[in-house]
């Protein structure tokens, strides 16, 4: 298995999503999706939790950057960063939880798109982006098992829902 980290993408302050796209993840699970729910994932860590979002969500992953505080949020907000010309909020922990006392700090941000605007989520290392067969439809916080091992799926606009 390879890790595939931001180092061995293209040079430049933002990591290229193709960079992280693991060729003999897509081929395996590729033949495997008939027999599965398939999803295009991109699979990150934070800690020694790992965790999967939609791949058609993520628009770019980012080097971290110190947030900016914003007062009145609750505990999942981590604070705000600006990333070309947009503000992208970011939440605290991957799957909305409050970590330990001496959380992991991020070295990455896996920015997201929707609806409702920008989010960012922490990570310490990229994994892969690659189709994934999943044994059943994904919700928030379930999880799932691949080549890489388990990983929690989060929905990033779905913090604080229950699965």
């Amino acid at each position: 298995m390879v890790e595939l980290r931001p180092e061995n993408a293209a040079s430049g302050s933002e990591a290229s999503l193709d960079a992280f796209v693991d060729s003999d993840a897509q081929e395996s699970h590729a033949g495997r999706a008939s027999r599965g729910v398939p999803r295009d994932l991109l699979v990150f860590e934070f800690g020694r939790d790992r965790f999967a979002v939609e791949a058609r969500r993520v628009e770019s992953v980012v080097p971290w950057r110190a947030p900016s505080r914003i007062p009145g949020t609750d505990s999942r907000v981590h604070g705000a960063i600006q990333d070309r010309g947009r503000i992208v909020v970011l939440m605290a922990h991957p799957a909305g939880v409050t970590p330990g006392p001496n959380p992991p700090e991020g070295k990455l941000i896996v920015v997201c798109s929707g609806a409702r605007g920008h989010v960012g989520l922490p990570a310490t290392s990229a994994r892969a982006v690659g189709n994934f067969s999943l044994a059943s439809e994904p919700s928030q916080l379930s999880v799932h098992d691949s080549t890489f091992g388990a990983f929690t799926y989060v929905d990033p606009f779905e913090y604080g829902a229950s699965s």
